[in-house]
């Protein structure tokens, strides 16, 4: 899990990203970070740009075409370093 503090509101739906992964990138994210959470996948391995290597899954269509994803460490899919776009 992250060092930095997140912030807490309960009440509020949770960040799926930070529950998934322990960490959530956003600087002033507007979902609930509870404390004391264990990430769905806390081994998650990532490639250089911080993106999901899920090796049994379907290259991720943004990051095979731009080199970009907009769901960063919550996306479903792989995001292997040789499937990005070279732009």
């Amino acid at each position: 899990m992250s060092d930095k503090k997140m912030p807490t509101r309960p009440g509020i739906p949770e960040c799926s990203n930070y529950l998934l992964t322990g960490n959530c990138d956003l600087k002033e994210c507007k979902y609930h970070h509870p404390m004391n959470t264990t990430p769905i996948e806390s081994g998650l391995a990532l490639n250089n740009k911080g993106l999901p290597l899920r090796p049994n899954q379907t290259v991720c269509p943004n990051f095979s075409r731009f080199g970009l994803c907009k769901s960063g460490q919550a996306c479903k899919f792989d995001h292997s370093s040789s499937s990005g776009s070279k732009l």
